[in-house]
């Protein structure tokens, strides 16, 4: 059942703290979660806790079935009453839909309500976050309904710290849904790997194009929505809400076995070094085409985005890089060097397209030229690279078949790099057959992966 404004969150965050972090999670920028070669990163930045499972609500069998509505009143509108409106209805299967002049949700929704101002939003985070009826008084034109037992925690993301305890306190509640406000959310990919995998419905809150300009713009906000997996999109219309496309998939492709003079002389090749550059510095503290060069017959993978033009000429947009190293017998090793991906196409999957590519090229090789992949892994990408398979080298193991760090990377070690492997024997050789020059990896990236 649903009844109009009849709040039971745990700890949400006070009104004044809402309206602050409101007013600075645009401006505001963290560093990015380190890539998987990247630098230790500086000061502590303790891992966001997970989101548990939220449990189940009374008379609510289906994640579709609506468990909280909204609507934004004007003046001269009719009272709203959701029992009227409809709101107990199924929804469409992405447990989001609009119904008169209300939007509501279920328990499977990830949506976005887009085009907000800052008002708007403010005024719909207070009601989101008051405990009773009364605190409810500030959502301003919004009129809320929801189940008697929705449990729902707001995420705003000012700071470091702030957000780390916004999410400590949703922890602690286990919320059915989670309201977050987007630009709160760059440069935060710690932050979008919690709400991808959070098993409850999730509500973001994306600026208008003017507010958006203060914060993250229109294509960091894509790269976000793909990151967080979202569903359904809506905007605040003239008579209720009308629904919006989502940000179109991106059409990928590797051009990989770039060698130093292809970086130096090829004019399509040195436009995306051009963009891959600023990731470098950030993560690598190196220029690109020099740390090339001083690895002898070291090699580079480019991931980008095609996009067609209507003169027919492609552009490719920048979206990771990989850097790595063969070597032959006695060795028989594919040393992955280096891998980033841009902080705004984070958890889409491109440095998951990246590795497969380069664990494939191993694969294709002659087993006598081949047979294991190596890399540094840094503490926090360790997990990424056991998701791949990829298991550690015992220190003790002095077989020489491992290329030694001062032969293989210049750089002084990281304290809690790990040296890792993936063995490509017994697996079928396509050694010969085809080009991974320019090899189309995954032709499209879809919304949640």
């Amino acid at each position: 059942p649903l009844q109009r404004f009849g709040w039971m969150s745990a700890s949400p965050a006070p009104v004044g703290k809402v309206a602050s972090c409101l007013s600075l999670a645009s401006a505001s920028t963290a560093a990015s979660d380190g890539g998987a070669q990247a630098p230790a990163a500086t000061g502590s930045r303790a891992r966001l806790p997970a989101l548990p499972a939220p449990g189940g609500l009374e008379g609510v069998k289906s994640k579709r079935r609506p468990v909280l509505s909204l609507a934004l009143q004007r003046p001269g509108d009719a009272a709203y009453d959701p029992e009227k409106r409809g709101a107990s209805a199924p929804l469409p299967a992405a447990a989001a839909g609009a119904s008169g002049a209300a939007l509501a949700l279920g328990l499977g929704a990830r949506a976005v309500l887009a085009g907000l101002s800052q008002a708007q939003a403010m005024a719909l985070c207070i009601g989101l976050a008051a405990r009773d009826e009364d605190d409810a008084g500030g959502c301003g034109s919004w009129a809320l309904s929801r189940h008697e037992g929705l449990r729902v925690a707001t995420v705003f993301g000012c700071d470091g710290a702030a957000l780390h305890e916004e999410f400590s306190a949703a922890a602690a509640m286990a919320p059915h849904l989670v309201c977050v406000h987007l630009g709160g959310l760059s440069d935060r990919a710690g932050a979008c790997a919690v709400l991808k995998s959070f098993r409850g419905a999730l509500l973001v809150l994306e600026a208008s194009p003017d507010a958006a300009a203060e914060g993250c713009g229109e294509e960091d906000q894509e790269g976000l929505l793909r990151a967080l997996g979202v569903t359904s999109r809506w905007s605040v219309a003239e008579h209720g809400f009308e629904s919006l496309t989502l940000p179109p998939a991106l059409v990928t492709e590797i051009i990989g076995d770039l060698k130093l003079k292809d970086l130096e002389q090829d004019p399509e090749v040195v436009a995306l070094v051009s963009q891959a550059q600023p990731l470098y510095d950030q993560h690598f503290h190196e220029d690109l085409i020099e740390d090339v060069r001083s690895r002898e017959s070291a090699q580079v993978g480019f991931l980008v985005a095609r996009r067609e033009e209507g003169d027919g000429l492609v552009q490719r947009q920048f979206l990771g890089l990989i850097v790595y190293k063969h070597w032959g017998p006695p060795l028989r090793v594919l040393s992955i060097l280096r891998v980033a991906v841009p902080s705004k196409f984070r958890l889409q999957g491109f440095g998951r397209v990246l590795m497969r590519w380069a664990i494939e090229k191993a694969r294709q090789m002659p087993r006598t030229q081949c047979a294991r992949l190596t890399l540094n892994s840094m503490p926090e990408a360790i997990l990424f690279y056991e998701r791949l398979q990829f298991t550690s080298i015992p220190q003790d193991d002095d077989d020489g078949g491992e290329p030694r760090m001062e032969e293989v990377d210049a750089a002084q070690p990281v304290p809690g790099a790990l040296w890792m492997e993936l063995s490509v024997e017994g697996h079928f050789s396509l050694s010969g057959r085809g080009d991974l020059r320019a090899m189309p990896i995954q032709e499209t990236v879809p919304m949640a992966t």
